[in-house]
This record gives C-alpha cells, structure tokens and sequence, in this order.
C-alpha cells in the first residue's frame, strides 16, 4: 500500500524508520518514568554492564549477517547451518568467558566489584543470541527488513513495560537488566516464526566455513579495534570521572543511542542490501545508482540527528530533572557523532558491497589513533566536555578515508557529496536558532542550565 506514491508502507525503509521511531518513543517515556524512579548511579551500573557484555561479544564477531546478506551461497541450507553453527559456538564461548572473568573484569578494570553477579547473570545473554535463528538476515537479504524491525519493536516494548513495572517496586537497576535478557529472548523466538522452511541445524561443512570465515579476517581484528574504542571512554571515564558524570554520559547516550541505532539499521539492512544486488547485476552502473536510487534514504538519515543536534540542550532542559542538564551538552556531542555517521555509513557499504571488505580495519585503526589522542588531549586542555566531544568526532576520519577511497575507485560523485553535508548543516543550524527561540521565550529553562 502507498501514500500518494510516495510512501510505500510495506518498504523496507519506511518499516525501519517507523520501527525505530516507534522505539525512541517507547526509550524516551521509560527514561521520563525511570528517572524519575532511579538514580544516576543506577544508569551508571547499566552502562558499565552493557559495556562488558559489548565487549565479551565483539571478541569473536565472525561476520555470518553479512556473509548471509552478500554471498551468493547465502540461501543455502548448508551454508546457513555452518553459520548459525559456528554463531551458536560462539556464544557458548562468550558466556563461558563472562560468567568466568566478569568478576575480575568488573573488579580490576572498572573498580565496581559489586557488578559480579549482574555480569554473571548476563552471560546467558550471548546462549540467548546465539540460539536466534537464521531468518533475519535471510529476511533483509530478501529485502523483507520489517519482518526484523516489527519483531524488535513488539520484544523492545513488552521488555520496556516490564522493566518499568519491575523498578516501580525495586527501587533498583535489576529491573533494567531483566528486562535487557527478556528483549534477546523475545526477539530469538519471534525469530522462529518466519522461513520455517530455513530452521537451523546444527552442522559443518569445511567449504562453507572456509567462505564464512574468509571475511573474519577483517571483520574480528577490526571488531577486536571496535570494542576497545567502544569502551575507551568507560575505562577512562571512571579514572577521570565520578559515576555521577558516568550516569549523565550514559542518559545522554540512551537518548541519542535510537538515533545511531536507526542510521546504523538503515545502513545496514536497506542500503546495503541494495548496493550488494546492484554490484551483483551490473557493477559499471551501481555507483550511480548509490546516489540516485537513495535520495529519502539519505534525507532521513542526514536530518535525524542534525535535528536533535540543534535541539540536544533543549530537549534536555524541557524533559528531565535539573540533576541531568549536563546530559544536553553531552547529547549535541553525541549528535554530532551520528551526523559524521550518517555520512561515512553509506560511503562504508557501498565500498564493501564492491569487495573492499578490508576498508573496515583500516577505517578503525585511524579512528582508535583520533579517539585516543583527541579524547586524552580534550580532557588534558577542557576537561569533561573536552573529553566527551573529542571521543564524539571519532567519526571524523573515517569519513575522510572513505570518501577519499571512494574518489580513488571511481565511485564518487563530488555534488552529491556536497548536498548531503549541506543538509546536515543547514538542518542543525535551523534546529538550534529554534531552541533558542524557545529559550527566549521560556528563560526559566535556560536558568535550570
């Protein structure tokens, strides 16, 4: 069904946007409730846990969606019984090594001993993941993402209505992890209700793992480079800083983290997909198409955080408690993170859908030498938000490698290029002179600041 032609309410972009909507919605009234219910060291506990698990779960990242959503072989029952074989396998060994060391972990690199048990409770997480199904990638290759997207939504607000319920009595962040393992599992079962006809097995085949496993040797070193650079600015937070200004950090990420999530799904499960068919059918034209055939593709994932960006310190003021106002600063950082993403994302998937699959290691390797000079610098010359914007423009040079790349491979085109950062800032410059419009008007949230 369409709307004037226009939007196709059955697309796959439309189903991600309004999924992803959907879901920032849901985070937003539960951060309303829940901080007003918990305190900032609670969200504080939640980002280190998560943080841990992220990085227990990059160590052996082999790249299977990928693999599935690319190859030629991706549709094959041996193939896709050798990648959820090997995904399975993974996540037993990743629950074994954080219910072993997630103590240690917590104690020697996060000083929070206390975390033991929540991370041993954790560790059925990566068994939960690894029993999902191979439907979802097998629905994006099939250009069927909202079968993805509405499942996440409908498991993102059973756990969310729980996980409120659940601190309204506690008083306490178990409600928050609770409800974090009860969205994995209601999302692994809603997994097996499509291509049953595709349901995995366990089994191996030496040439199908050979195939998968050829990209691991960009994808995990890269990851391994990922994980460290995701948890930088915790590791370094908890020496620099307190917990107080680690839960104001966290509430800002949990606020702009639906932003980078949507670009990101977009990215992945629409632009992707299309590039990789384009470069299967005629790679001499699907440069072009890149840029031709995703113009709202690029409007929405351009506007987005350009919008909050100019809103951040605004949004902030008007919806929470005066103990979080810092989170807004923090938040326009953050924005400006997603908009460098929402740049070098589309340049990333284009690249790899040519075979350019080692541009992911390379991107990170300069991004880890950014983040650590410039978020140790920031912090030496202007302390917290010194630290937090120059962690935040981490983005920064993979966007000039990429588009660099891009130019060297004949896949740029420089006037569209332009447009795209155009909108960005034109957007985030509209958004802020309206905030401080706002702020005129309404002086008593400027004085909460």
């Amino acid at each position: 069904m369409q709307l004037k032609g226009h939007i196709n309410f059955k697309g796959d972009l439309f189903a991600t946007a309004f999924s992803f909507a959907a879901q920032a919605v849901i985070r937003l009234a539960s951060s309303l409730i829940l901080t007003r219910i918990l305190n900032p060291e609670a969200y504080g506990v939640i980002t280190v846990v998560m943080s841990i698990v992220f990085v227990v779960e990059m160590l052996a990242d082999i790249g299977v969606a990928v693999f599935i959503i690319r190859d030629k072989n991706g549709e094959e029952q041996t193939y896709l019984n050798t990648a959820w074989t090997l995904r399975l396998g993974r996540g037993l060994i990743n629950s074994v090594i954080l219910l072993v060391a997630g103590p240690f972990i917590a104690a020697t690199f996060y000083h929070l001993p206390a975390l033991a048990v929540p991370l041993r409770l954790f560790s059925l997480w990566f068994v939960i993941a690894g029993l999902e199904s191979m439907s979802f990638p097998l629905a994006i290759r099939r250009k069927r993402a909202r079968i993805v997207m509405y499942s996440e939504l409908t498991a993102t607000f059973l756990s969310t209505v729980f996980s409120v319920t659940y601190c309204h009595f506690s008083r306490d962040y178990w409600g928050l992890l609770y409800g974090i393992l009860l969205n994995r599992l209601l999302t692994t079962l809603f997994s097996y209700q499509f291509f049953k006809e595709f349901r995995p097995r366990l089994g191996f085949n030496r040439a199908a793992a050979r195939d998968i496993m050829g990209l691991t040797k960009f994808t995990m070193p890269s990851s391994l480079l990922m994980l460290g650079l995701s948890q930088f600015d915790k590791i370094v937070f908890l020496r620099f800083f307190d917990l107080r200004l680690l839960g104001v950090y966290g509430l800002a990420g949990n606020i702009g983290g639906p932003v980078e999530a949507l670009i990101s799904k977009i990215s992945q499960t629409v632009l992707y997909p299309r590039c990789a068919h384009n470069f299967r059918e005629d790679p001499d034209t699907f440069a072009l198409k890149y840029y031709t055939d995703n113009v709202k593709l690029f409007a929405i994932m351009l506007t987005l955080p350009a919008i909050l960006w100019g809103f951040a310190r605004l949004l902030v003021d008007f919806l929470y408690p005066e103990r979080y106002a810092e989170a807004g600063a923090v938040l326009e950082a953050f924005m400006i993170r997603a908009s460098l993403l929402s740049l070098y994302s589309p340049a990333e998937d284009v690249l790899i859908a040519a075979g350019e699959s080692h541009i992911l290691l390379v991107a990170n390797i300069f991004r880890a030498i950014w983040i650590v000079v410039a978020g140790l610098g920031g912090y030496y010359f202007l302390g917290f938000m010194g630290f937090a914007y120059g962690v935040a423009l981490g983005n920064l040079p993979p966007l000039v490698y990429y588009i660099w790349l891009q130019r060297k491979k004949g896949m740029l085109i420089p006037r569209f290029e332009f447009y795209k950062i155009a909108i960005v800032v034109c957007v985030a410059v509209a958004a802020s002179l309206m905030a401080h419009v706002v702020h005129a008007y309404f002086p008593a949230l400027h004085l909460r600041r």
